[in-house]
């Protein structure tokens, strides 16, 4: 007896048989690519754009930088290199101009610091006090002559029977007494002009004494006046008042001990 309507049963493949053909196919489907359709022409083909790494992109702008930048960049740094150049020069120059102002200030400051220290030596007057017309102040009569300051030194001549007298005693008057005065004037006028404020010192000769001198005002002074031997004669202390007086200088105290 036959049983119909049931199909038989279909062979199966194994998996390798498979395999075996899809790797056929596969390897047919260029050469079908590759044949034009024979009712017309290939179908064209559509470019695609292939993308690269960025480090490859990089190195291509790289290579592609023209030609003419590099010389600008050259040509950038030599204006630098000029520009720095001159830069440096000016800057040596102001340094220059610095160091001799600076140098000139220093000369000038060391002149004035030298005046400044002779006019305090006793016996050295500042050197700008004869040539500037404003510091001299008053006009002061001009230095007597030993033969006049000698005149002064004996004293007024009085007018009648007394005139002989007086000119005995004037011509009387020991050379080393006048010089001794004088040398104390002197001394006194140059320590007026030091501008300094006292002034000791010590005579020795026919006067042998110790004068302390102190300024009291504008060519006005103090003195003091202390003998070894005793104090000076009222005559003597009268005669060295009229020199100074002939000098131009005032005395404000007179000591005598």
């Amino acid at each position: 007896m036959k049983i119909e309507g049931r199909p038989e049963a279909v062979p199966t493949r194994s998996a390798p048989g498979k395999g075996r053909f899809q790797e056929q196919v596969r390897k047919g489907t260029p050469e079908l690519a590759k044949r034009p359709p024979p009712g017309g022409t290939g179908a064209r083909t559509i470019p695609t754009t292939v993308r690269s790494a960025p480090g490859v992109r990089a190195l291509a702008s790289a290579l592609q930088v023209p030609s003419h930048g590099a010389f600008a960049s050259a040509e950038h740094l030599g204006q630098v290199r000029r520009g720095a150049t001159a830069e440096a020069h000016r800057l040596s120059d102001a340094r220059g101009e610095a160091h001799q102002t600076h140098r000139e200030r220093v000369l000038h400051r060391l002149s004035d610091l030298i005046a400044h220290e002779l006019s305090r030596e006793p016996g050295v007057g500042p050197p700008t006090v004869r040539d500037t017309p404003a510091a001299r102040g008053p006009e002061t009569p001009p230095p007597l002559v030993p033969a006049e300051l000698a005149q002064a030194l004996a004293g007024p001549r009085p007018e009648g029977p007394t005139v002989g007298t007086r000119a005995s005693e004037a011509s009387g008057l020991s050379e080393p007494r006048v010089q001794a005065t004088l040398e104390l004037i002197e001394k006194i006028d140059l320590f007026v002009k030091s501008q300094r404020p006292a002034l000791a010192m010590r005579l020795g000769g026919a006067l042998d004494a110790t004068v302390e001198v102190e300024r009291t005002g504008t060519r006005e002074v103090a003195l003091r006046i202390q003998g070894r031997r005793g104090p000076l004669a009222p005559g003597e202390l009268t005669r060295i008042r009229e020199a100074l007086a002939s000098r131009g200088l005032s005395l404000s105290a007179l000591s005598n001990t």
